[in-house]
C-alpha cells in the first residue's frame, strides 16, 4: 500500500510514522537512532502512548528522508483546488494542532493554521528545515518565536518572515490562552 494514499488517522501522527517507516523498510532501531531517539520512545509514539514535540516529529521524518508535507500527503491525483475547513488534513503532536490549509498537492506554497495550547510550541531546542521562506501570522494569543538566540514576542495581528533553514523555535508562553496561527511555508516543504 502506498503511504500517499492514507493521511493521518484522526490526526494522530504515530500510526503514519510507523506506516511511512515500514513502507520504507526501515527498522524502529534504525529511525531512531537517525533522528537520536530510543527505540522504546519511538514504539510508545507508534503506538500512541506519546505525543512528539514538533522538532521531534521534523527529525523522525527526515531521519526517513522524508519532510513533515510527507505525512499530509493526499491520494495521487488529488488536485482539488478548493480544501473545506472539515476536509482538513490534521496531525497532532504535544500541544499543537495542525490543520493543512492549503492542498496537499501544492509544491510551491503551505499553509498550516495551527491551534498552541497555553505553554507548549515546537521544542525547547533550536531547529530548521529544507525551505527558503517562513512566515508565521498570530491571529490569537500570543507567540514567542527565537531565530538563533533572539525572541521575538508575537501578539494579534504581528507576523514574522525568516529562513526556514534559520535555527529556530516557538511557544505560547500563555498560562492560560489557546493560540491560534498561520505557518506560511515556500516552497512546500515542511
Amino acid at each position: 500500500m502506498s503511504t500517499d494514499a492514507v493521511p493521518p488517522v484522526d490526526g494522530e501522527v504515530g500510526p503514519r510514522l510507523r506506516q511511512l517507516r515500514e513502507q520504507k523498510q526501515l527498522s524502529a532501531r534504525q529511525v531512531a537512532e537517525l533522528a537520536g531517539l530510543t527505540p522504546a520512545y519511538l514504539s510508545r509514539l507508534e503506538n500512541g502512548r506519546v505525543s512528539p514535540t514538533v522538532a521531534t516529529l521534523a527529525r523522525l521524518v527526515s531521519a526517513m528522508g522524508e519532510t513533515m508535507a510527507t505525512l499530509f500527503t493526499e491520494p495521487p491525483g488529488e488536485t482539488q483546488p478548493v480544501v473545506r475547513r472539515g476536509d482538513r488534513h490534521l496531525l497532532r503532536s504535544r500541544g499543537v494542532l495542525d490543520s493543512q490549509v492549503t492542498p496537499g498537492w501544492a509544491k510551491r506554497l503551505e499553509i498550516l493554521e495551527s491551534l498552541v495550547e497555553p505553554g507548549q510550541g515546537s521544542s525547547k531546542r533550536l531547529h530548521s528545515h529544507p525551505g527558503e521562506e517562513e512566515c508565521v501570522l498570530v491571529l490569537e494569543g500570543e507567540l514567542d518565536l527565537y531565530l538563533r538566540t533572539e525572541r521575538h514576542h508575537l501578539e494579534v495581528g504581528d507576523s514574522a518572515t525568516f529562513d526556514s533553514r534559520t535555527p529556530h523555535r516557538w511557544r505560547n508562553p500563555s498560562g492560560s490562552q489557546p493560540a491560534r496561527v498561520l505557518w506560511i511555508i515556500t516552497p512546500a516543504s515542511y
